[in-house]
């Protein structure tokens, strides 16, 4: 006779902490519940969602997404490829685990999508920079030498 899986609890579960932050939070959640709409339990209840971390990480990370659009108008030699490399990695990785991990995160997901966009189109414009630099280094040097 095999044993059936664990199930995710249908419902988010408060946070398990007993420090004053935990404490805190679970208030402010409790305190909400009373007034989050019909339409909206089934969000509000989700096993990632506002109640969780799994929703508050993913929006708050959205902030490196808006960072990398303005970073756009940037000029290109003040770019970091290293960085933009580093972060533009990590973020790919972080994409597939956000599909890997129970419950799926699509929030998570869609946000390091978006992070990984940003820094590889960057990082495009650094390298871009870098090899015009380089031709222009070696038209002069060819100039000078004739």
């Amino acid at each position: 006779m095999s044993a059936d899986p664990p199930t995710p609890p249908a419902t988010a579960a408060p946070s398990a902490g007993k420090g004053l932050h935990s404490r805190a939070y679970n208030g402010l959640i409790n305190a909400c519940d009373k007034f989050v709409p019909a339409k909206l339990r089934p969000l509000w209840m989700h096993p990632a969602g506002p109640k969780t971390i799994f929703f508050w990480g993913p929006i708050v990370k959205w902030g490196l997404v808006v960072a990398g659009i303005g970073d756009l108008t940037r000029p290109a030699d003040t770019i970091s490829p290293n960085a933009c490399l580093a972060l533009g990695g990590t973020n790919l990785i972080w994409t597939r685990y956000s599909l890997v991990i129970t419950p799926k995160n699509y929030s998570l997901f869609a946000v390091n999508l978006f992070v990984c966009v940003t820094q590889l189109f960057q990082l495009g414009r650094a390298l871009n920079y870098q090899y015009g630099q380089a031709q222009l280094e070696k038209a002069g040097k060819e100039k000078s030498s004739s």
